[in-house]
């Protein structure tokens, strides 16, 4: 269903400067706005009409929406969990039209027409707002927001999700039939609008942008502004994508609010309410490297014997975050994974250390918090935890396998007991300048061929690592002869043809 262009109605007031922070132009079709200094065209569609039952507006991705995480979810999921807090300001409940600036780009009917979501705004009233304000979720002030994400880094969702705060529970349950109407990998934009409540009408307006094929320009890539009036009400609540080339409110930086702010949630971390915990534990992590005094008392918290394992989880999500953007912090986390710490908390600690990589911005500074990590965990490989042994495999395949110090480390895992570490271990060692490392992984591999105790799965893994040496040593092809000999015919088919090749 298409609006009318002007979705405020009226012409602007004289208040009101429409060439500064005026977001609402992208809601004008009459106008030629540019995208990277390229014409386009923009056009509102209706997406739905949303139900504020309570008048607190959320909007985050759908799978963001469930109100508690799941012990041990995948880090991914709870590292957006902030986003489904209601933002501070309120509306009258009631219901309120969802429209979107749809960028056109390409000659209509070519092959390289393609559309895609600008903006999106949930509007309260006709009235033109005066200023614009960054809307900050829960407790969280507009002067105590996180820094905008570095240059090149991305936040866009590829799915939104629009509904009140009082339907999150209810929408969680329905979370998976969002991604499907709203499919992030459709070439175009699209929405949908789901009733989650049929007594009180409540209901989520879902969309997927869609691929634009330029990437957003300004520093953060998704942000959400209140449109206010003369008196301060909400008119209008706007998200914005960062596609097109409007002057944008500038975003509040104050650093020592941000400090402040972080000190207040590290309080509330001892409240005596389970909800006020969980809340300060999603915030605090997203100050990343402004959150470095809060580190010690998040790896306190996970220690404690009386957290609870949906805290200690969004604990975790904090402390992989902070060492993200601070890596020299790093030393904190490692200290804590050492004994006398075991069994659920070193397991939450390990998953806090992998975290570390889905967050990480500098890749760079990945490679010595790897590093220092596996060398605290190398000690405890004799104690049978399933966990150690898992966190340690993913540090592996995190180290770069042309740096001296990983390679120390990868020579000093050829010793161990564990088969699956050994053999990824010598993968990795194959392009090493050092010819002993390659001998000694190779006789690694070949004591694993020879090993009729492991499973034949660890045979073929010891085969394909082999296969990437550019030469093989003696033991290497005396244990492939007798691998072609197995009578496991995938191990016997693998050992000919690398034979085969190495002739």
């Amino acid at each position: 269903m298409r609006h009318r262009p002007s979705p405020a109605g009226a012409a602007p007031s004289p208040s009101v400067n429409p060439r500064r922070n005026d977001l609402l132009a992208a809601f004008d079709g009459r106008q030629v706005l540019l995208d990277h200094g390229r014409p386009v065209r923009v056009s509102t569609h209706h997406a739905g009409t949303l139900v504020l039952t309570s008048g607190r507006v959320v909007a985050c991705h759908p799978l963001c929406l469930p109100p508690h995480p799941v012990p041990k979810a995948h880090l991914m999921v709870l590292l957006a969990l902030n986003h489904r807090e209601p933002f501070t300001r309120t509306v009258a409940p009631g219901r309120y039209p969802v429209l979107l600036s749809v960028l056109h780009t390409g000659r209509a009917g070519s092959a390289e027409a393609n559309e895609s979501v600008a903006m999106a705004m949930v509007r309260f009233e006709d009235t033109r707002p005066v200023r614009w304000e960054l809307a900050s979720r829960g407790e969280q002030g507009t002067q105590v927001l996180p820094p905008a994400p570095p240059p090149g880094h991305t936040a866009e969702p590829d799915v939104l999700a629009f509904l009140d705060a009082d339907t999150v529970e209810r929408a969680s349950r329905t979370s998976p039939v969002f991604l499907d109407t709203a499919s992030p990998s459709a070439p175009s934009w699209s929405s949908t609008a789901l009733t989650v409540d049929e007594a009180s009408g409540a209901n989520v307006i879902v969309f997927s942008p869609g691929r634009c094929t330029l990437p957003p320009r300004y520093p953060r890539a998704q942000s959400s502004w209140w449109g206010l009036a003369e008196d301060g009400r909400p008119v209008c609540l706007v998200t914005d994508f960062q596609h097109l080339d409007l002057t944008r409110p500038e975003f509040p930086d104050n650093p020592e609010a941000r400090h402040a702010r972080v000190r207040e949630l590290v309080e509330q971390l001892r409240h005596p309410d389970a909800t006020v915990r969980e809340r300060a534990l999603r915030e605090v992590g997203g100050y990343d490297g402004d959150a470095r005094e809060a580190l010690a008392p998040l790896l306190a918290f996970i220690l404690a014997p009386g957290s609870g394992p949906s805290e200690r989880e969004y604990a975790a999500v904090a402390i992989a975050r902070i060492c993200a953007a601070a890596p020299e912090q790093v030393g904190l986390l490692a200290q804590a994974m050492r004994p006398p710490t075991r069994g659920e908390p070193l397991a939450v600690l390990l998953r806090a250390a992998a975290g570390i990589g889905l967050c990480h911005k500098t890749p760079g500074l990945l490679q010595s918090v790897a590093e220092h990590l596996l060398e605290v965990l190398l000690p405890r490989l004799a104690e049978d935890g399933p966990h150690i042994h898992g966190a340690i495999m993913g540090l592996i395949w995190d180290l770069d396998d042309q740096r001296p110090e990983a390679q120390e480390l990868f020579v000093r895992l050829l010793d161990t007991v564990v088969p699956e570490l050994r053999v990824a271990a010598a993968a990795r060692l194959y392009r090493s300048p050092v010819k002993t490392y390659q001998e000694a992984a190779m006789e690694t591999l070949a004591g694993i061929l020879h090993d009729p105790a492991l499973d034949a799965e660890f045979h073929v893994a010891a085969v394909n690592s082999l296969s990437a040496f550019p030469q093989l040593s003696p033991p290497a092809r005396m244990a492939l002869w007798h691998a072609a000999s197995s009578p496991q015919p995938l191990l016997a088919w693998y050992a000919r043809d690398l034979l085969r090749q190495q002739a």
